[in-house]
């Protein structure tokens, strides 16, 4: 019988530690696009208040043998993580932010789906954030997102409105001409001026300011954040006819329902009765995950 304890794989998943980023930092810091890298919270108690109606659903998520513990302790709280209905059978062997192999089956409450990688990233508590350019990108853009630039057409100027009443507020002389400008200068030089108990008083404002245009725009902000959980397939571009390698959920409030293992890793798991308290299924090739995960996803029922 395989000691656990002895039980080792290499992982990577210093690079998500390193990725994840406190809010005090994550907030401020907008160097890539500007505006559009303002960040969207995906927080569980906002989603409840904003939209009551959870969708719940089974889901997939990708890991290693230490990740599977690591999971186990999250079960059925506000922390979330990122999940998935597809992937490439070359992803599930070589892994995202581990080494992969492992796959677990799980039911969750649905925080965000989109039919690619919309980069969700994680602060130091847990909490997932989207940014802007995620939720008005279209899904084929060279930075796919949710494609919420025609619905959502008055959303950038109340989040353009809210960091200007958060910067007068605090002292700051304001050129409204430019929100890319405020960006740029005044909002990422407020979080560098300011610490303690003003910073924390300023991120307050922030994300009750955002959670207020969050509900105002609850409708087409909802359906765009989880319509995709109706049709979990991945369609080929228009272009180049090829699919995304994976598409992504955020969930969170989630139960660990089983563990698959892949072809690598299975043989050390031949003579157990479980992986962590967890019932299992052993592959002898990726293809049969993909294609156990493709018969489960499409009877799905929400």
């Amino acid at each position: 019988m395989i000691n656990f304890n002895e039980v080792y794989y290499k992982s990577v998943l210093k690079e998500a530690v390193a990725w994840t980023q406190s809010l005090s930092t994550m907030l401020f810091d907008l160097p890539r696009a500007g505006f559009k890298d303002l960040k969207i919270p995906l927080s569980s108690p906002i989603f409840k208040r904003v939209w009551p109606e959870t969708i719940r659903s089974k889901v997939f998520h990708l890991t290693d043998y230490d990740g599977v513990g690591k999971l186990k302790r999250l079960q059925g709280g506000k922390k979330s993580i990122s999940a998935f209905y597809n992937m490439d059978d070359y992803i599930i062997q070589s892994g995202i932010k581990t080494e992969g192999g492992y796959v677990v089956e799980l039911e969750g409450d649905v925080l965000a789906a989109a039919p690619d990688d919309i980069s969700s990233q994680p602060d130091k508590t847990g909490r997932r954030w989207l940014t802007l350019s995620t939720i008005m990108n279209t899904s084929t853009a060279s930075d796919p997102g949710l494609g919420g630039s025609s619905k959502l057409k008055k959303m950038e100027d109340d989040l353009g409105r809210l960091l200007i009443k958060i910067l007068k507020k605090n002292g700051e002389d304001v050129d409204e001409g430019s929100l890319d400008n405020i960006i740029a200068l005044q909002w990422s030089g407020l979080g560098k001026k300011h610490g303690g108990k003003t910073k924390s008083l300023i991120i307050k404002d922030y994300i009750d300011g955002m959670e207020k245009i969050m509900k105002k725009y609850s409708k087409p902000l909802g359906a765009l954040l989880t319509d995709y959980t109706k049709k979990r397939t991945l369609d080929p571009d228009s272009d180049s006819g090829e699919k995304a390698m994976w598409d992504e959920l955020v969930v969170n409030n989630f139960k660990i329902q089983k563990i698959h293992v892949g072809p690598e890793f299975a043989p050390d798991f031949e003579d157990q009765d479980d992986i962590d308290g967890f019932p299992f299924e052993l592959y002898d090739t990726p293809e049969d995950m993909v294609d156990y995960i493709t018969r489960t996803v499409q009877k799905i029922k929400l």
